[in-house]
């Protein structure tokens, strides 16, 4: 697999902090603790887990910056660009696991 210019960023984090509650599709709130944000491409991505999840499950949600200057959450409804971004997660740990 090639390399690729991935940049890790804390812009989400400075302006919600590490821990977020999330709401589900069944209108749950969730709390979850935010593992990293990671652009690549210029699409920014964020990954969470939940601090109940024994199994290491992460989610990915691409963030967006508002109008405002604020960002949001968005959740990846394309197929494909959830698995690029799942890989670019991969990546980046494997990197830092060496």
């Amino acid at each position: 697999m090639q390399k690729r210019e991935i940049e890790e960023v804390h812009l989400l984090k400075e302006q919600l902090g590490s821990e977020i509650t999330l709401v589900d599709e069944n209108a749950q709130e969730q709390l979850f603790h935010l593992l990293l944000e990671l652009v690549f491409n210029g699409k920014h991505y964020a990954y969470f887990q939940s601090p109940e999840d024994e199994e290491g499950e992460i989610e990915v949600l691409r963030v967006v910056k508002l109008d405002n200057g604020e960002y949001d959450l968005e959740y990846i409804e394309d197929d494909d660009e959830w698995e690029d971004a799942v890989e670019l997660f991969d990546e980046w740990t494997i990197q830092y696991e060496e």
